[in-house]
């Protein structure tokens, strides 16, 4: 029988098939080892021979040969192989001195599988592709993932890349494996059965039986091989199969598999291949660093493809930045949206991205067909599905962003797929890559192409709008609940709604939504706006719900909660315009023909608020006196602290400081802490910053600096803690207004004022942006910059500021800018600027004595002469005196004894100036004192002017 290749010898109950190395009972595969086999063919060619010891050892060993222990091993493995398969009967017989013979009758008949004449290619992977950007991590993981787990999936969506990968990993193996490594494409298979005859094929095997399983893992028995089957997903079932079969049968099998879903078999490791990194959404980065992202790599490397002189500029990285994270950074999806930047631009691909995701763009002729636009490669994985699956999938897209697996329950189970099938296909669909996980709170979402995608479908069935709508009302439902609550955690759950948010508002107020829901939902939602900084938005989504209010709603609390969000948006953003003012007011007549204390509170703050920004000090201290008088009337610690924060800051203001201080401090000590959350809900910001920052202002004026930036310190880092837009520009503001005044020189004051006007200016806030603009024209003069350069800098600023309705520190900032030009060596047009400003000096302002001095310095730079610059100073003296003012008392008492050093009122000047530098008992020297002390110790020669800024 020896070289019969071709057929299959049988013996008792086994059948051996020498070409394919197979030993089988009943159709059952016998495990043998290679070497086991070897000798079990080697007996059996030469039935009821004596085959010698040496002549066995020479067939199985023929290179390197073996001890008789080794021969004595291996036949006592085959004897126990068949014994146990066929117990009783003696197939090997052991010849004394001469060998073994086989010692049961042998027949043959043809075989069903048979080599191929050739042998195959040692090597068949795809050429890999010329460049992959962003997937070494990639490879790297999943080759040591292989080496050691010898079984691995890469999952992951339709365009992610898993082939490329897959193809990459498998030409650094090729070494490893001496290059026995064997590439399989499924995707053009149409049938389960057709998995194992194409590894049999791509192995050189010539199929002629239904069961090729056996002997695919004879001929893999022999050496270290790495099978790599890609596309398997739409034959999971049978490449699952035999992925299983081989892995556990063949100890020397590596099995690389690709699909969009897991086998789910034992012995595979899953590797979940995500879409490209790309730029934060808050990132304002250059194109440098933008092209640090793979993302961002892969579509300026494609656009370069097509148009070879393209360069990303720092002006289009923001907008390559958003193609990328609105295409999920999908390598596919970045490839065929770069193909359309040599005929759109960037821009204008982007904003196609925006006003709808594209699936019908053409990508390389060359790809396969599935992958030629992402329309066909989200169908290949949605034909997959079944039908409850592309139905539960059609209805998640109605969802922005991301949701949690609650809400998705909620939300599109009915009577046609119920909560516990809903719960198998969103299981399902996340298995399939259709559903993806999203941060680390096991909120999932649909890929921007896949949502895409199942929009599409959905438009097409009678359940668009009825999902949609029940959707709103999962989230209206969601924002009622946040805003009935005080915990802290619900700020962070309903911000992460966001997206959720806008899809909801959007539906409802289109042409087939409810508006009567999208009121509720606005009116709801209103302080989750706010507290999230958003007040663009807030505002925008505000008036639409106000346009849609009927005669039902009107004189609502909905109506006042619409009106009081819209209003206290526009006075952050737009500023104290007539309109949000005749808002407020109409939401106080509500408030009081309701007696809602709590929004007569919040109407009178805002209103109080219009009039303190203007400012109209009277004003705004008649209505923080009516607040203190509903307050008090009450009860409430709340609502008291409220009434004593308006107090304190509008007197601070007016210059009434004493009474300012006490009762901030009240305010501070005695709140309560729900009612101050409430607030900061409502209007973003909080009077615990406010009063912080009110009292480091006071302990500057009253002469103790090292107080005021304690204060200051605290209530910065109270802003960032509450992570409040709105209040830490706040907070920055007098932070930095404070140590400008203080020491402007040291760096900490420009530092604090370039953030403000940073993230002032990223949120729309022009009223503190303004302010922070004008300090930052200051600086320019201070550093010898060019004057037509800061003087744009500061009515830039002075004009967002009039344009917010904020004039709390236009005077100051331009006497300050009109003082540092007289110093720059142009008295004149300093006082010019400072005439211009029309500063009235007789207006009570908690920096009204300052206004006096720097007049009294131009008055002596300009050549007014000195009896005009001494009644300037003795004003300021007076003023400072008469507020409590400490700190523009030692000011005003230095610029005197300056100006008079050389008359007859030099020693009267130098007293008032020692007596008040005396009272300070503070530990920092501030620059006030510094000047102040080189005044008293010397006789200081007057150069023009003396001041905080020199």
């Amino acid at each position: 029988m020896s070289g019969q290749q071709g057929t299959v010898l049988s013996f008792g109950p086994f059948e051996l098939s020498i070409a394919n190395r197979l030993l089988t009972k009943n159709a059952k595969v016998v495990p043998l080892g290679a070497r086991a086999m070897d000798l079990l063919i080697a007996l059996v060619e030469q039935a009821n021979k004596v085959v010698g010891r040496r002549t066995l050892i020479e067939r199985v060993w023929p290179e390197k040969g073996a001890e008789q222990v080794s021969l004595r091993v291996h036949i006592s493995a085959l004897r126990k192989a068949l014994d146990q398969s066929d117990p009783g009967r003696r197939y090997i017989a052991n010849i004394p001195g001469r060998g073994y013979s086989f010692v049961v009758p042998v027949t043959s008949c043809a075989s069903q599988v048979s080599e191929n004449p050739q042998p195959p290619p040692r090597h068949r992977v795809p050429a890999r592709l010329m460049r992959m950007v962003g997937r070494v991590h990639a490879v790297a993981e999943i080759q040591a993932k292989l080496a050691e787990q010898k079984f691995v999936t890469i999952v992951g969506p339709g365009g992610v890349g898993k082939t490329t990968v897959a193809v990459a990993v498998a030409h650094e193996m090729c070494a490893t494996f001496d290059s026995h490594v064997i590439f399989i494409d499924l995707s053009t298979l149409g049938n389960d059965s057709l998995v194992a005859p194409a590894i049999a094929t791509s192995l050189g095997m010539s199929v002629q039986t239904s069961n090729v399983v056996p002997a695919l893992i004879d001929r893999l028995q022999d050496r270290p091989t790495l099978i790599v089957l890609d596309s398997c997903e739409h034959l999971i079932s049978g490449a699952s199969a035999v992925a299983e079969e081989l892995i556990r049968r063949v100890p020397t099998l590596h099995l690389l598999a690709t699909s969009r879903e897991a086998m789910r078999v034992e012995g595979e490791h899953v590797y979940e291949l995500g879409g490209l990194e790309c730029p934060p959404e808050d990132g304002d980065l250059s194109a440098r660093d933008s092209l640090q992202y793979p993302s961002v790599q892969l579509l300026v490397d494609r656009i370069r493809a097509v148009r070879s002189d393209f360069v990303l500029t720092d002006a289009d990285a923001p907008i390559a930045a958003r193609i990328c994270r609105r295409l999920d950074g999908i390598p596919l999806a970045v490839e065929l949206a770069a193909c359309r930047v040599d005929i759109f631009g960037l821009g204008k691909t982007a904003s196609l991205l925006d006003e709808r995701l594209n699936l019908s763009w053409v990508g390389r002729r060359t790809a396969p067909s599935r992958h030629q636009t992402l329309n066909a490669t989200l169908e290949w994985s949605y034909d997959l599905l079944s039908e409850a699956e592309k139905r539960i999938l059609n209805r998640l897209s109605v969802f922005g962003g991301g949701f949690t697996f609650e809400a998705a329950v909620a939300v599109v189970a009915d009577e046609k797929v119920d909560e516990a099938s809903v719960s198998d296909c969103v299981w399902e669909l996340r298995s399939k890559s259709m559903i993806a996980v999203q941060g680390q709170e096991g909120r999932l979402r649909l890929l921007d192409p896949t949502r895409a995608f199942a929009l599409q479908r959905l438009a097409k069935s009678d359940e668009s709008d009825l999902f949609r709508r029940r959707h709103a009302l999962y989230f209206t439902d969601l924002f009622r609940q946040g805003a009935a609550a005080d915990t802290s955690g619900w700020r962070k759950a309903l911000g992460i709604e966001i997206d959720n948010l806008r899809a909801a508002l959007n539906w409802t107020f289109s042409t087939n939504g409810d508006a009567k829901i999208g009121v509720e939902l606005a009116a709801a939602s209103a302080s989750a706006w706010m507290g999230m900084a958003l007040l663009t938005e807030c505002v925008e989504w505000m008036k639409k719900a106000i346009s849609r209010l009927d005669d039902r709603n009107s004189g609502t609390r909905q109506e006042m909660v619409l009106q009081s969000a819209l209003a206290s948006c526009v006075m952050f953003t737009g500023g104290m315009t007539e309109k949000s003012y005749a808002t407020w007011a109409k939401a106080l007549l509500l408030a009081d023909g309701l007696n809602d204390i709590d929004y007569q509170m919040d109407a009178l703050l805002v209103l109080w608020a219009h009039e303190l920004r203007v400012p109209n000090y009277a004003e705004a201290i008649r209505l923080a006196d009516r607040s203190g008088e509903v307050s008090e009337g009450t009860g409430r610690i709340g609502a008291i602290a409220t009434s004593n924060y308006m107090r304190g800051i509008v007197y601070y203001h007016a210059g009434r400081i004493a009474e300012a201080q006490s009762l901030l401090e009240l305010s501070l000590h005695r709140d309560d802490e729900s009612a101050r959350q409430l607030l900061i809900k409502r209007f973003g910001y909080d009077r615990k910053v406010d009063n912080l920052a009110g009292l480091a202002t006071l302990a500057w004026l009253r002469g103790s600096p090292d107080q005021a930036r304690r204060l200051n310190q605290m209530a910065v880092a109270e802003a960032r803690q509450s992570n409040r837009t709105v209040n830490l520009c706040g907070a920055l503001t007098f932070a930095g207004l404070i140590a400008y005044l203080t020491n402007p020189d040291d760096g900490e004051a420009e530092a604090l004022v370039d953030e403000l006007v940073t993230h002032a200016g990223k949120f729309a806030l022009h009223n503190y942006q303004g302010f922070g603009l004008g300090l930052q024209a200051i600086y320019e003069i201070r550093r010898g910059e060019q004057i037509s350069a800061a003087s744009a800098m500061l009515y830039a600023g002075l004009e967002k500021l009039s344009a917010a309705r904020y004039g709390i520190f236009d005077w100051f900032l331009q006497a300050e800018f009109a003082m540092c030009i007289a110093l720059a060596g142009r008295p004149s047009e300093g006082l010019e600027i400072f005439e211009r400003a029309k500063i009235d000096l007789g207006e009570s302002r908690w920096y009204g004595p300052e206004l006096c001095r720097i007049r009294g310095e131009l008055a002596l730079s300009s050549g007014e002469g000195l009896a005009a610059g001494r009644q300037y100073f003795q004003r300021a003296f007076e003023l400072a005196n008469k507020q409590a003012s400490l700190s523009w008392s030692l000011r005003a008492a230095t610029s005197l004894a300056i100006a008079e050093r050389s008359t007859g009122q030099k020693e009267a000047a130098r007293h008032i100036l020692r007596a008040t530098h005396a009272k300070f008992r503070d530990d920092l020297e501030s620059r006030d004192l510094r000047l102040a002390k080189q005044v008293l110790a010397v006789s200081h020669m007057h150069d023009g002017a003396a001041n905080s800024m020199q």
